[in-house]
């Protein structure tokens, strides 16, 4: 598979390092284009090489913005987008600079992310200077610099953390304290499965079926037990017991078992659904949690049962004995992923686990379904902006209208959406309340 990779030299760097370390079958190319504006030179550019490539990966999505419409509906295309894991990672390097991170300015982030993270350390978001998030325009990344600068020339700031990497120079040339917010490998990776996933889609290559052969081994400190069969067995029927619910809630079916083994068979789409078009694995969460085994899946689709098992065979073959919570996905003959951690349950908790534990709170909170947390996070960073009537969350969510004034009536009881005007139609209706939702 071919994909091109485009965007600044410090960010070519890092895609071709996760690209080498992940990815075998990726027959990658590099573009290098660090201006922040529009270049007539560079569309060109791309335009050229848009019959040659299967996707499209822009690395920061101010390139997204000024060149996606050359590659859509076409070529799938995506961006590198913010997470956790960078805002986590630049709040610490600040900190090892010496300035204090809640006295510091921050661009590019959105409030929803700034907010959950300083609400987990009782920090109050009164204490930090974020930048609000404007479409992308002439100068807009200039425009960021003299926000930093003049807060931080006002005392108000002890340093600067930003996303974009012109800023970030001419910050650096003004020797005003600043940390520039790289990508992880984890949302490297993220944006790669995604893309691939988008292209085989498209060309119709992965079958709609999926097998997951789950394979549990007694976690190190618990090797004794393997020695038990009794303490071994109880063990397994707590794995057995995560595996029931999450067959339950995906409309999967267990089909075969061993002494150290599930196959379990369900439709691909579901698959993809719960785990959030693979960024997060939440079995593999509640089994590493709940029990003192670890685990490696392998995961094959294809057209008819068959097909996918062959492939789940060949994906759990790719885990290596001493390799622990790890996933492979071989999607046909010709390709394959992995190896992804969808979790690696460290006492120190990575990015997908803050993301994870938010969504999961927010989810108990209102009482509606992960997923529909997650498509509203989404809906926000999308369109940046939290502000939407019942009719067009009906829209972009693809629900009926009446379901949607239920599940705002659950974020309203729950203090996550409040009414904040009213928008009138025109006609002769009654004016749609304007909700804002805070998540």
């Amino acid at each position: 598979m071919r994909i091109c990779f485009a965007g600044p030299e410090v960010r070519i760097i890092l895609m071709k390092k996760t690209i080498g370390l992940f990815y075998d079958d990726i027959d990658p190319i590099y573009i290098i284009d660090g201006r922040d504006y529009y270049a007539q030179d560079f569309y060109e550019k791309l335009e050229k090489i848009k019959p040659g490539i299967d996707a499209m990966i822009f690395t920061g999505e101010l390139h997204y913005n000024l060149y996606n419409k050359i590659f859509f509906p076409e070529v799938p295309c995506e961006y590198i987008k913010k997470d956790w894991s960078t805002l986590q990672n630049a709040l610490l390097a600040i900190t090892l600079k010496g300035i204090d991170f809640t006295n510091i300015s921050i661009d590019s982030y959105p409030l929803s992310m700034v907010n959950h993270l300083v609400n987990n350390l009782n920090i109050s978001l009164d204490d930090f200077h974020l930048i609000k998030r404007a479409k992308f325009e002439k100068d807009y990344s200039h425009s960021l610099f003299m926000q930093h600068k003049e807060l931080y020339e006002s005392g108000k700031v002890k340093g600067c953390l930003t996303a974009m990497y012109t800023t970030y120079l001419e910050l650096i040339r003004d020797e005003i304290p600043c940390i520039y917010a790289e990508p992880t490998t984890d949302v490297i990776v993220k944006t790669v499965n995604r893309t691939r996933k988008l292209y085989f889609d498209k060309i119709g290559k992965t079958g709609n079926l999926a097998i997951l052969i789950v394979r549990i081994m007694p976690k190190r400190e618990y090797s004794y037990i393997r020695k038990d069969e009794y303490l071994y067995m109880h063990e397994k029927m707590k794995v057995a017991e995560e595996i029931y619910f999450f067959t339950r809630d995906t409309n999967a079916a267990i089909v075969n078992e061993s002494i150290d083994k599930f196959v379990i068979l369900m439709n691909r789409a579901d698959f993809i659904e719960y785990t959030n078009g693979l960024q997060s694995f939440y079995l593999m969460n509640s089994i590493i949690n709940n029990t003192n085994c670890d685990i490696n899946i392998g995961i094959g689709y294809g057209f008819n049962p068959g097909e996918a098992k062959f492939n789940a065979n060949l994906a759990i073959e790719k885990a290596g004995v001493d390799e622990k919570n790890a996933t492979y996905i071989v999607t046909n003959s010709e390709s394959s992923m992995g190896p992804l951690y969808f979790l690696n349950n460290n006492v120190n908790k990575d990015d997908s686990d803050v993301e994870d534990e938010y969504f999961q709170d927010l989810a108990k909170k209102s009482g509606l379904s992960q997923l529909k947390i997650y498509t509203l996070y989404s809906i926000i960073e999308k369109t940046k902006r939290n502000t939407f009537t019942s009719v067009e969350l009906s829209t972009r969510m693809d629900m009926s209208l009446r379901s949607v004034n239920r599940m705002l009536k659950s974020l309203e009881n729950a203090g996550l959406a409040k009414i904040v005007s009213k928008k009138t139609t025109g006609g002769k209706g009654r004016p749609r309340d304007i909700y804002e939702l805070n998540i």
